[in-house]
């Protein structure tokens, strides 16, 4: 089978080459929550005017319409260059979401402001540090005299940090889980910025008995529509590290040939290349599991798109790890340090092994819906 770009497809490589290069340049790389926002919306807005903000999103409702096809070449662009904007969170996961919205007037009325990017939707799902189970909720939501209100927390918002908006999930009391729009300013919303391994900024949000509008889905199809969502972005997290995963091959390859003993290239001696060619396997093999859980989440058989998303991810997290570490060791002691740029990927690439769930979760996961 022959895989190749097409045309518009190389275009948009092209395009998203260019704008990552120049927004990594420009990004400090230890820098406040309040200054990684701000720089953070000015880069935003770039991608706003190149309408990758609804990239996903159906002609009908005024965007683009691409597929995950397009969605993985974005992101492996966005991973080889280090680019950290909320671009899986906002522009994959949210529409995802909005597009199962059980009312049509605020379906439509939010992808036309992700679209325009007007918007940065976060899914805070999850309650635990130690392992991910988006439906294991403890997280309530009330109703009184026809008005709803959320009690709870959510732990390890990705791009919380810099969210316009909330999608929460809750127990909707006598109903089942659900999910419901909020907005940072809201009385009785605390959000608390934490570290990310990265240099980046996750987020820990409490909901203190807060006001929200009427559910986003039916009740028995909530957890479904949310799966799904996070399904397409766990897809993109593994495009990302197969982009990081490219740099560190790149990165070691130009130091194999450029660092000398004994009179020659390092690159030379055979043992190293053989390492070498172990890590090219292990980003192929990435590569390959992600572009076929990549074809999963259009399918509407939910047990086959987990089982493909559940083997990819681990898969991905191994090998990331295999490649991280033989790049440090090839590369020597400089490998380590904050001022060498193969340290930076590395703390990314072991961020996106613990985002929306590890290789133990996953595997989990895959267990029981194979």
């Amino acid at each position: 089978m022959i895989f190749d770009l097409t045309d518009d497809q190389r275009a948009l490589v092209d395009t998203v080459e260019k704008l990552a290069g120049s927004a990594a340049a420009k990004r400090p790389h230890s820098a406040s929550a309040e200054a990684a926002a701000a720089g953070m919306r000015a880069r935003w807005q770039q991608m706003a005017e190149l309408r990758l903000g609804g990239i996903v999103i159906a002609e009908k409702d005024g965007r683009i319409g691409m597929t995950m096809t397009e969605t993985i070449l974005v992101c492996e662009g966005l991973g080889q260059s280090l680019v950290q904007e909320p671009f899986i969170t906002a522009a994959v996961v949210a529409p995802k979401l909005t597009e199962r919205c059980t009312a049509a007037a605020v379906r439509s009325a939010q992808l036309r402001a992700i679209g325009e990017s007007s918007v940065r939707i976060a899914l805070a799902c999850d309650e635990t540090i130690l392992d991910f189970d988006p439906a294991r909720l403890l997280s309530r939501a009330e109703e009184h005299g026809g008005a709803f209100r959320i009690s709870g927390a959510k732990e390890l918002v990705i791009d919380g940090a810099t969210a316009t908006h909330f999608v929460v999930t809750a127990q909707h009391a006598g109903r089942g889980p659900n999910a419901f729009h909020v907005a940072p300013s809201q009385p009785g919303v605390t959000i608390t910025p934490v570290r990310r391994l990265d240099g980046g900024w996750l987020s820990r949000v409490a909901f203190d008995a807060i006001e929200v509008e009427e559910p986003l889905f039916e009740s028995e199809k909530s957890m479904t529509h949310i799966e799904r969502a996070l399904d397409h972005g766990i897809v993109a997290l593994c495009t990302e590290a197969i982009g990081l995963m490219n740099r560190m091959l790149a990165l070691t390859a130009r130091y194999l040939l450029t660092r000398h003993q004994f009179g020659k290239a390092i690159g030379s001696f055979q043992a190293l290349q053989h390492r070498f060619a172990k890590m090219v396997v292990a980003a192929e093999q990435s590569r390959s599991a992600t572009y076929m859980a990549a074809t999963a989440p259009t399918d509407d058989d939910a047990q086959t798109r987990k089982m493909e998303v559940s083997a990819a991810k681990p898969l991905v997290c191994r090998n990331g790890r295999a490649v991280l570490e033989a790049s440090i060791q090839l590369h020597g002691g400089i490998g380590t340090t904050d001022e060498y740029e193969l340290s930076r990927y590395v703390r990314r690439m072991l961020a996106i092994e613990k985002s929306w769930g590890d290789a133990i979760d996953h595997e989990k996961i895959g267990r029981l819906a194979g």
